[in-house]
């Protein structure tokens, strides 16, 4: 079984990463090196990539470091999977019945403050 990656550390200065998606003029997985790292709480990059395009302010989760690119790829196709079976499943479930879920619509609002609305709606129009 792959090991699951820890994105949530800042890459360094002058590591090597794989671009994980398509940026511009940059296909995914090309490789490049890492020239500024900077960031707090929103971790971005210079990369130098290795098709001759220098991008500035790339974002953490644009790239990954080359080493974990494999499994990188095996995670994605994971969680891509996993949240194509995942409707699947609340779909059924919401078909049940109420039962007992606190909204009954797309807006998360409970059912009994819809049906205080809408009896209030009714005594102003009578």
């Amino acid at each position: 079984m792959a090991k699951t990656i820890d994105r949530t550390l800042p890459i360094k200065r002058y590591q090597k990463v794989v671009a994980t998606v398509d940026l511009p003029g940059v296909p995914e997985g090309t490789t490049g090196k890492v020239l500024v790292s900077n960031g707090v709480t929103w971790y971005r990059y210079w990369v130098d990539f290795d098709n001759g395009v220098r991008l500035g302010q790339v974002g953490h989760q644009q790239v990954c470091l080359a080493n974990d690119w494999d499994s990188f790829r095996i995670d994605r196709a994971e969680a891509e999977r996993s949240a194509a079976e995942a409707p699947e499943k609340s779909e059924e479930s919401d078909d049940g019945g109420d039962g007992g879920g606190a909204a009954g619509n797309q807006f998360g609002v409970p059912e009994h403050l819809l049906e205080r609305s809408k009896a209030a709606r009714q005594r102003l129009a009578a």
